[in-house]
């Protein structure tokens, strides 16, 4: 069940991706010569409205090759020239290269506007809930359960998440006492221990904790979720641009990134969302891989969107086209790499496993 969704999920994305570009190819009057979901080698293909359809061994992507995309000598008649990718001017060469780009980020904004618009709008409130407790550790031990209410360490009132964390703070390695209002709207005592080398990612008490509450909204406030979708659209963009900053400058000073995931790692995560959380945080999850994608595909490296859109910004500039036979060079090194980085990454989530 959970690879059928896995393979359905990665192949919207990439679809939607690859048909921004093909729209775009469409509008400005650029012949698309195949469709393609999978890298090759072809399992087949069919040709309809002037464009091969193909589907491919390799699940990891897909691509829109377009009519005069390739350097000269692979041909390309005078009499079709107004067709060809390479005759089109600097701007119509941007709208196709960050097609896909573009229908990324709408279908993360679709993504989280439906499930917003079906969960309830989040609403910020002076309440600090548990929405998590991690095993083994001090919370567990100490009875806490999701849905409970922290009031107040130490009898220090607590109102938002980053007060609990600033006062707990205060009692590494000693017991502190935490007023709590349970699920039945209870409130309680209880004395927890505070560690002060918690596991990575759990925090001192073991808990996460939000003042985020979801608003349910009526039908005909479906706007509220669109604009809801597009917050956390920017949100999410903003996060994955910091975190993919951060990792290239760690790259120039030596440093081997650390939790970079691939297809293997991405598929773990999507099972394991789907058992404990539920479709709708599984919709969530790749509306943020949408995210994602969009972002990474904007880096300027060879052989993704943003590398390509180095060579039309030279042809902006300069007002003349680059070397096509270079240009093709470079990105088919830079597909060569994208791919041995890809293989990389999957053997380390094979070894995560075991």
């Amino acid at each position: 069940m959970d690879i059928i969704i896995f393979i359905i999920a990665l192949s919207i994305l990439v679809l939607v991706h690859e048909f921004g570009h093909f729209f775009a190819a469409k509008l400005t009057g650029v012949r698309v010569e195949e469709f393609g979901l999978g890298l090759p080698p072809k399992i087949f293909g069919k040709k309809l409205w002037g464009t091969i359809w193909s589907l491919n061994w390799l699940p990891i992507g897909g691509f829109c090759k377009l009519y005069g995309e390739d350097p000269p000598s692979q041909g390309y008649g005078e009499a079709k020239e107004r067709f060809a990718f390479n005759n089109k001017n600097p701007w119509q060469k941007g709208l196709i290269v960050l097609g896909g780009v573009f229908m990324n980020m709408v279908l993360a904004v679709v993504i989280f506007a439906v499930v917003y618009t079906v969960m309830g709008i989040p609403t910020e409130t002076d309440r600090v809930k548990i929405i998590g407790v991690a095993k083994n550790s001090p919370a567990e031990t100490a009875g806490l359960k999701i849905d409970d209410q922290i009031i107040s360490v130490n009898n220090v009132g607590i109102k938002k998440g980053n007060e609990l964390t600033s006062e707990v703070l205060k009692f590494k390695g000693k017991n502190v006492e935490l007023m709590m209002i349970g699920n039945g709207l209870k409130p309680f005592r209880t004395t927890i221990f505070v560690r002060e080398n918690p596991p990575a990612g759990e925090g001192s008490l073991g808990v996460v904790i939000s003042n985020t509450e979801m608003t349910p909204i009526r039908w005909w406030e479906f706007y509220k979720g669109i604009g809801a979708g597009f917050k956390e659209a920017y949100f999410w963009g903003k996060i994955i641009f910091d975190g993919v900053s951060k990792m290239i400058g760690g790259l120039f000073m030596g440093q081997v990134p650390k939790d970079v995931t691939g297809p293997i790692g991405m598929f773990n995560a999507t099972s394991s969302i789907r058992m404990n959380q539920g479709f709708l945080a599984v919709l969530h999850f790749f509306g943020v891989v949408s995210v994602n994608l969009a972002v990474v595909n904007v880096l300027p490296f060879p052989a993704l969107d943003g590398g390509r859109i180095i060579f039309v910004i030279y042809e902006l500039i300069f007002r003349k086209k680059a070397n096509q036979k270079f240009e093709a060079m470079v990105n088919n090194l830079g597909m060569i790499i994208l791919l041995s980085m890809i293989a990389l990454i999957s053997i380390g989530d094979v070894r995560r496993l075991f």
